[in-house]
């Protein structure tokens, strides 16, 4: 086939066009490949290599490339100007690393506040700056003011340093202006729910119920936030915050880590304060709130804030034990098994293995159908038995008898012998008094 351009051509492009192609690169291995086409492309590149490189970083960095270099120079002994000095090959992978966060961070951001149906950003330019310029600054201040991952360490810290800290805080957020600052806010306003979502709305280990509006999540940093929101756990929070100090009492330095800086601040200005729940994205992060509606392919329900289909499996969280039917939770004989499988580990994976096994009254769903929460929880919940069983047998497991009362038998959480010679993945046959 003969291409419609010759390789002459194309070799032989005016410089200034060269230029304009090198500068519009959307990575570096995209601008790697085009300057090594020929020696006079590599030429043209070498004429003035700084200026494109800092113009295909602003392609790869999401947002305003200042901020996100001053979260890679703000602790440089280099007296080197944030805005301007020449971008190092270390700093240039620091900052796709930072930005892929950020895309992330944005996805899901969207998914949640602008489209349901879509697992890419469908921000405009404008709103994506913004986000991202808010998760920069975040990114900054959590690195600045990272906290001991010790409890004693830590409890030195608020009893002798937190005056001090608590005014360092105040003074780095003093430096943008009101509007940033209520920007940052709805996008730790958006954070905090995210990390919270990804605890399961659940306890920690003394039983507690977890504060939502508790910051002590959100400090650990958004990349751990973004990485905690796809795996469906807080390991990678716990990480960074430490199991001593998790386990402790509240500390102030960490529960209101923004909060209280910035209520402050607000006070000062003399400003009324932008509200913490998510009506602070509205007019401040987003042009317009927007959200596209779309019914439920089962139930008709329309306006769901949440939709569930094939697409958006992966950002799925689901406390897998608090789905089982019946008492299935509290039989730690099929429990163990259960955590083996990891399945909260690949959720798509899942779901799609649960389509596999659907029963009759699941016989018209359909992976693509999008489906609000309530009836997406219906059908988990109602295969969820069914997988644990297959997976079990799978793995060489001989099931014994069914117990009449299936998986709603309350003997099997308090008897171990009865939970061990029945199976209980299965529906009852009798009906439990």
């Amino acid at each position: 086939m003969t291409p419609t351009i010759s390789t002459k051509r194309a070799l032989t492009l005016p410089n200034d066009i060269l230029d304009h192609i090198f500068q519009c690169a959307p990575d570096f291995q995209t601008l790697s490949a085009a300057i090594r086409v020929s020696k006079a492309w590599h030429h043209v590149f070498q004429t003035h290599p700084k200026s494109i490189v800092r113009l295909v970083t602003q392609n790869v960095v999401i947002g305003p490339l200042p901020d996100a270099l001053r979260v890679l120079r703000y602790f440089s002994d280099q007296e080197t100007n944030e805005e301007n000095g020449e971008i190092t090959a270390e700093e240039l992978q620091r900052l796709q690393k930072n930005a892929a966060v950020v895309e992330g961070l944005e996805a899901a951001f969207s998914l949640k506040h602008r489209d349901p149906l879509l697992g890419t950003s469908q921000l405009n330019s404008a709103e994506s700056w913004r986000f991202a310029r808010a998760i920069y600054r975040i990114m900054l201040y959590c690195a600045v003011f990272r906290l001991p991952d010790d409890e004693d360490q830590l409890h030195d810290v608020e009893e002798y340093q937190r005056d001090k800290i608590e005014a360092q805080r105040i003074a780095m957020l003093s430096e943008y202006s009101t509007q940033d600052l209520f920007e940052l806010n709805g996008a730790v306003v958006f954070l905090r729910a995210l990390a919270y979502e990804s605890t399961g709305n659940d306890q920690d280990d003394d039983g507690e119920e977890l504060n939502p509006d508790s910051d002590m999540l959100i400090a650990t940093g958004p990349a751990a936030v973004l990485k905690a929101h796809r795996h469906g756990d807080i390991d990678a929070m716990l990480e960074i915050i430490g199991s001593t100090v998790w386990n402790a009492e509240p500390y102030s330095l960490l529960e209101e880590f923004f909060r209280t800086p910035l209520q402050k601040i607000w006070a000062t200005r003399q400003v009324t304060p932008p509200p913490n729940d998510e009506t602070a994205l509205q007019d401040i992060l987003l042009d317009n709130v927007t959200y596209r509606s779309a019914p439920c392919d089962q139930c008709g329900t329309v306006g769901a804030t949440k939709l569930r289909h094939e697409d958006n499996w992966a950002d799925l969280r689901l406390n897998i034990r608090a789905l089982l039917l019946g008492n299935l939770s509290g039989n730690f004989i099929e429990m163990e098994p259960l955590g083996e499988a990891k399945p909260e580990r690949d959720i798509p994976k899942l779901i799609s293995e649960l389509y596999a096994l659907k029963t009759e009254e699941f016989k018209d769903w359909n992976k693509s159908d999008a489906v609000c929460n309530a009836c997406f929880t219906k059908f988990v919940s109602a295969h969820l038995h069914l997988w644990l069983l297959d997976y079990k047998l799978k793995d060489g497991w001989e099931a014994p008898k069914d117990c009449w009362y299936g998986y709603k038998c309350r003997t099997q959480t308090e008897v171990t012998l009865h939970a061990m010679t029945k199976n209980h993945l299965c529906a009852p046959t009798k009906p439990c008094n």
